[in-house]
């Protein structure tokens, strides 16, 4: 999400990155101001605190950039199509555990669904963003208590993050949901008048499966992020900036992106030295990037850099999608902005599923086809 500290880390970074020109294929390092004092808060009894997670986790050594380390066999779901059924389907048919990390959860229907699944004897958790940006009438804490209150396990995420932004949710320990979207009315499905462009990934790979369990459980307890061994799931911060760096420069003929922020120099640069060696480069961003004066100058640098970017209006890009060459691509929680790649906790995946590409890019050429020029 926005905020005033994104934009200021953008202005320095911005500010290094005059002047250097990139090579293709090659990432582009950049010098992070120190992250904000964490967030105040405690685990609850549940939680077997030890060891206070690390700011800077190891680095996965391996970077997936084809189909053959890229995830299969994925169902993929499309918003506000969708609407909440995807979710509380899920939810309601979980006969062990249903493990929630979320930036936002605020839909009544899916807060609803969490308690019954409680009260019936499903090991219910709930790892919840405390401070998020602009958090709106009900506060976190709120939720949790309420929560709490109905047999849910539920407590504030990891304060060793700047921000909690990953969307991921755990059914029996044998299917996860990676998504873009939040737990809110916009998220799924919305109004007519507030909806949101999403995209959800239903993963039942065993090992996919295995590793968002023990990052869940790791954020849960507080504890390091666990090393990588499936090298398709992208994880803040410990390989999203490389593995998106990598996924721009494998690019041969295509990169068609969704996104809602636009504020990372270093990856604005990646996309034009994408262009600049031939890349067709398509970015559509929400029409609100347009007012942001900052936002609007990354813009003004990809066109000048050869980059196609056009503006949709409805429904609201709160997506975050890179698709490569028609034949990968990488969703989830990350934006293009420091923060979320370099401090957050987010999580996302790389496929290579067939269908999930068609989805993609039918439902990126619909957004496109509305989009104007920016």
């Amino acid at each position: 999400m926005r905020n005033s500290r994104e934009v200021s880390r953008y202005r320095f970074t911005l500010a290094f990155l005059v002047g250097v020109v990139l090579l293709a294929g090659c990432a582009t390092g950049q010098t992070q101001p120190p992250p904000a004092a964490p967030h105040t808060s405690s685990p609850s009894p549940i939680a077997t605190t030890t060891t206070a997670a690390t700011a800077t986790p190891p680095s996965n050594g391996s970077v997936c950039v084809s189909a053959a380390c890229a995830a299969q066999g994925v169902q993929v779901f499309v918003e506000p199509d969708a609407g909440e059924a995807p979710i509380l389907n899920a939810i309601k048919g979980a006969a062990q555990s249903v493990w929630v990390e979320v930036y936002l959860l605020t839909d009544a229907n899916v807060m609803h669904a969490l308690e019954d699944a409680s009260q019936r004897g499903v090991d219910v958790r709930v790892l919840l963003e405390a401070h998020p940006y602009g958090e709106g009438s009900v506060s976190p804490q709120q939720t949790i208590e309420t929560l709490n209150a109905a047999g849910v396990h539920a407590q504030a995420a990891d304060p060793a993050y700047y921000y909690t932004h990953a969307k991921v949710m755990l059914i029996d320990d044998a299917t996860a949901y990676i998504m873009t979207c939040n737990l809110s009315r916009s998220g799924l499905g919305g109004s007519s008048a507030a909806a949101n462009r999403e995209y959800g990934v239903i993963d039942t790979d065993a090992g996919d499966v295995a590793e968002v369990n023990a990052i869940f459980q790791a954020d849960w307890n507080r504890t390091p992020t666990p090393a990588l061994t499936q090298s398709r799931l992208v994880v803040s911060p410990v390989n999203a900036r490389t593995d998106v760096t990598a996924l721009i420069a494998s690019a041969k003929s295509t990169l068609h992106i969704e996104d809602e922020e636009m504020y990372d120099a270093a990856s604005v640069q990646a996309l034009i030295a994408a262009a600049q060696r031939g890349v067709n480069v398509e970015v559509t961003l929400p029409s609100s990037a347009a007012s942001s004066s900052d936002e609007a100058s990354a813009v003004a640098q990809l066109t000048q850099g050869g980059v196609h970017v056009r503006y949709l209006q409805a429904p609201y890009m709160h997506a975050k999608l890179i698709v490569v060459d028609g034949t990968l691509a990488f969703t989830g929680s990350e934006n293009f902005s420091s923060t979320s790649l370099d401090q957050n906790r987010e999580i996302g995946v790389i496929i290579a599923d067939t269908q999930a590409l068609t989805t993609f890019e039918s439902v990126f050429g619909q957004d496109w086809a509305l989009a104007q020029v920016a």
